[in-house]
């Protein structure tokens, strides 16, 4: 049997997949762009809030990960519906795609950090508003400040990998946070390869 942040990933990427190849196609699908708009309406921290999302946020997930009757929402259901929503956010007006396989949410925060940056250094202001979402210890403030995140992202372009995010918000729940907070914070910092090349080049051409 599947690991549950499988069935999350394979939930999430499914539903955001039908909606990013209609929003991008031309003509662009009214379906895709109908669903979109009701997604950027909804509550990004409430499951089940809007009848007519069900079927998008909720109808792909195994039934061993949904709740039943009147249940609190499960941490996936919680997940999904908080990436599929925050997608809808992310792809607005946007040409390109805006899921991306393999941008973990540290990565992206570092992309969208140098982006906004009018120098060398990273841009404060970004990396404050990551780190006070990770410090949140509250569903609906920590999903709202990653709203925000994304919103910035979708200015400046830069994707991100909502299968992998759902994932990581499943995890941050139900079983692993601070191994969710490491990685973040790892993706963050890790430098990318062509850097680490180039600083050797200049590291052995200087004087010792």
């Amino acid at each position: 049997m599947p690991e549950p942040w499988n069935d999350v990933t394979s939930a999430t990427v499914s539903a955001i997949s039908r909606l990013q190849h209609g929003y991008l196609t031309t003509p662009r699908d009214p379906w895709a762009v109908r669903t979109l708009a009701s997604l950027r309406r909804a509550d990004e921290s409430r499951p089940g809030a809007d009848p007519s999302l069900w079927d998008v946020t909720l109808g792909r997930l195994p039934d061993e990960l949904l709740g039943h009757g009147t249940s609190p929402a499960t941490a996936a259901e919680r997940a999904v519906h908080a990436a599929v929503v925050l997608y809808a956010v992310h792809q607005q007006s946007r040409a390109e795609p805006m899921h991306a396989t393999g941008v973990g949410l540290g990565q992206a925060v570092r992309m969208l950090s140098v982006k906004r940056s009018d120098g060398t250094e990273w841009d404060p202001g970004t990396i404050s508003r990551f780190q006070h979402m990770c410090r949140a210890q509250q569903w609906a403030i920590r999903v709202d400040n990653l709203r925000g995140l994304v919103t910035l992202m979708r200015s400046e372009a830069v994707p991100l990998d909502y299968g992998r995010l759902a994932a990581d918000l499943w995890r941050l729940q139900v079983s692993a946070p601070d191994q969710v907070l490491l990685k973040w914070g790892r993706q963050l910092h890790r430098i990318p390869l062509t850097k680490q090349a180039a600083s050797t080049e200049t590291d052995q051409g200087e004087p010792r």
